[in-house]
């Protein structure tokens, strides 16, 4: 079991971030996890699905034919989309990102194999329309029926542009700015499947808190929310490895933000674990769990 890990911090453009608004609408999305006969569900005369989690619902075109479902790529895509038109002064709904960057910033080599992959994400960005709440001032907000793009999609002389929807364009203008660490873009899902949703919720976690107590612990529950790693009774119904399927990807994937933060099990306040719960670490003791987060670097807010 991990209690504390400590880091060679990497080099500085590793340690970078960017800058991104977000709110209630690209926090929920990009935590959307499709799973058959769990949160979604088939039209089988049109071949479309509606996956619902959480008080989001995502309503997906034709998602028997799409080349790629929703998958991290899918959503570090968009997040980049969002970077830009966030760092441009989100003057238009048309964002236009060099293939180069994105190819850098992801670490990915193969011009065609990207050029692959980009096509696929946003295809399927393309097929989202989203219903969700959102609480603005003292009001509760009902948004239907919203789709993400708007119109303009394609690569073309090593530039990347996307156009979002009049309306989704409109509902990112409104949110506020947060600090997005470059390092989740780099992160390769085929070996650390979870560590985007938990650096994610992490970031999204240290920027709604700045300035309070808890700012830098997060329980577990709420990191593992942010993942799809098998639930508990699933597990324990097909094997009962616990620490094999929950605990040691979590520890694992929290591992590979290693360039952004170093991390440990705490309670409440910071309390350190005792050696008795220390030398009994399972899932009753997990589950019940703070993480501490040690950032490496963090800009000032």
């Amino acid at each position: 079991m991990q209690l504390v890990e400590h880091f060679i911090p990497a080099p500085d453009h590793a340690l970078s971030f960017s800058t991104i608004r977000q709110g209630t609408a690209t926090n929920q999305l990009t935590k959307i996890k499709p799973k058959q006969g769990v949160n979604l569900s088939m039209n089988i005369v049109t071949g479309d699905a509606t996956v619902t989690q959480g008080d989001m619902a995502v309503f997906i075109e034709q998602y028997n034919n799409m080349t790629a479902g929703l998958r991290v790529s899918t959503y570090k895509l968009l997040d980049a989309l969002t970077v830009a038109l966030t760092e441009s002064g989100t003057r238009s709904p048309l964002v236009r990102l060099s293939l180069a960057a994105y190819m850098e910033k992801c670490g990915l080599k193969d011009r065609k194999e990207a050029r692959r992959q980009i096509k696929a994400d946003m295809e399927a960005l393309s097929k989202l329309r989203i219903s969700f709440k959102e609480r603005r001032g003292n009001q509760i907000m009902d948004f239907m029926d919203v789709y993400l793009f708007g119109g303009e999609r394609g690569i073309r002389n090593g530039v990347i542009f996307f156009s979002f929807s009049r309306t989704f364009y409109e509902i990112l203008k409104g949110y506020p700015v947060m600090p997005y660490h470059n390092a989740l873009f780099a992160i390769n899902p085929q070996y650390n499947p979870y560590s985007y949703g938990l650096g994610r919720r992490i970031l999204e976690h240290k920027n709604m808190n700045v300035g309070k107590k808890n700012e830098n612990t997060i329980s577990v529950r709420t990191l593992i929310n942010a993942t799809d790693l098998p639930a508990y009774e699933e597990v324990m119904a097909s094997g009962r490895q616990v620490d094999q399927q929950i605990i040691a990807p979590f520890e694992r994937d929290l591992n590979a933000l290693s360039v952004m933060m170093s991390w440990e099990y705490c309670h409440s306040n910071g309390v350190q674990l005792t050696e008795e719960e220390v030398k009994r670490f399972h899932y009753d003791v997990f589950i019940e769990c703070l993480v501490k987060i040690h950032w490496i670097s963090y800009p000032e807010r």
